[in-house]
């Protein structure tokens, strides 16, 4: 159920960004000036139109964006109190053995609360951020097309036609960047939704677990194990930590990549932690051989590189019908099958799992 409200929320800003990119392919066909006769004043008018093209896009972001954050809110609030539904069965069994001084605490306890409170706010507040983003870069994206297009035939590069077509697919290739960052890196929809949706989830899992052993006087928690950990995962996976760093036996939880972004619990990490009680828990998770876990994790890499060429080439193809251009639609079919050819044998070769739903263009 979750991962099924993880991909119908990701599927909503990927249509957005389709809808995004096709009202543009639009606009770019409505100037009554023919590009071919006067490529000059077919710039002049296409222009003059960004105002009413960013209406449509506001007005598309609006009315999609609502369906998406209430269902993130669905998520995280499912996410958190089943995360702690998880453990509450092995923390009563422990205090009713005599394992906890604690007494038992109530199934939806304030701080369980605060802690959703203030994940629910971040994810209101990130998702705002993306809506202004890519309303913000649409404009930006629209004005490069007929900026570029006018360039290449002005340098007597190609036709004023040809020129359209090409420029507009090599941007819906790249997308609607829904964050640029403190460095000016541009974030696809895909890539910072995705992650998003994954680090908010974690944050609200992690934090009401962690909340939880705090209720019942949990020190000791193992952290699981997955083949394809990535670096600062990896060294800590298969460990007991001590959340108080009191113990003398286990390394203290402060000494793990916890906090760290592409560390332990940080961002798109998929590790889980349980309560360990000495003497009493029996330990379930052990590193992987650290050879399996490079393999691995290239691997998954080289997996999710594939999955983006596919949709790259299929947002290429779209533009392209869009603009109705039957020579390049041609062309652009062609490479997503040479592109879905190339991840075939990557999967056949490695033994991965495809994933076509990574694949796909809404």
């Amino acid at each position: 159920m979750n991962e099924q409200l993880s991909l119908a929320i990701l599927e909503v800003y990927l249509s957005i960004e389709a809808e995004i990119l096709d009202n543009m392919a639009k606009y770019l066909q409505k100037p009554k000036t023919n590009i071919e006769e006067d490529v000059t004043a077919w710039q002049i008018e296409a222009l003059s139109m960004l105002g009413k093209l960013s209406q449509e896009n506001l007005i598309t972001i609006a009315k999609k964006s609502g369906v998406a954050l209430d269902a993130l809110i669905e998520l995280l609030e499912q996410v958190g109190y089943n995360a702690v539904s998880e453990i509450d069965t092995d923390l009563q069994t422990a205090l009713m053995a005599g394992q906890f001084i604690q007494p038992a605490v109530a199934t939806s306890s304030i701080a369980l609360s605060a802690v959703l409170s203030t994940y629910t706010q971040q994810a209101k507040d990130l998702f705002n951020l993306v809506n202004t983003t890519m309303l913000a870069q649409s404009k930006q994206v629209f004005t490069s097309i007929i900026n570029n297009t006018v360039g290449k035939v002005l340098a007597g590069v190609t036709t004023p036609q040809k020129a359209l077509a090409e420029t507009a697919a090599e941007w819906a290739q790249h997308g609607i960047p829904a964050l640029v960052d403190k460095a000016g890196k541009k974030w696809s929809v895909e890539g910072y939704v995705n992650m998003v949706i994954r680090s908010t989830t974690n944050n609200v899992t992690n934090d009401m677990q962690l909340e939880r052993f705090k209720e019942y006087g949990v020190d000791l928690i193992e952290v699981s194990s997955h083949i394809d950990a990535r670096p600062k995962c990896r060294i800590c996976q298969g460990k007991i930590y001590s959340l108080s760093g009191k113990s003398k036996k286990y390394p203290a939880w402060s000494t793990s990549t916890y906090g760290e972004p592409d560390g332990l619990l940080g961002i798109n990490c998929r590790h889980k932690i349980y309560a360990y009680i000495e003497g009493k828990s029996r330990k379930t998770y052990d590193p992987y051989p650290e050879h399996q876990v490079d393999k691995a994790y290239k691997q998954s890499q080289q997996q999710r590189k594939l999955e983006r060429n596919i949709r790259s080439a299929k947002k290429e193809l779209k533009m392209y019908e869009t603009l109705g251009d039957a020579e390049q639609i041609k062309s652009a079919k062609a490479k997503v099958r040479k592109r879905q050819a190339q991840m075939r044998d990557f999967i056949e070769e490695s033994g991965r799992t495809r994933r076509y739903d990574r694949e796909q263009v809404v």
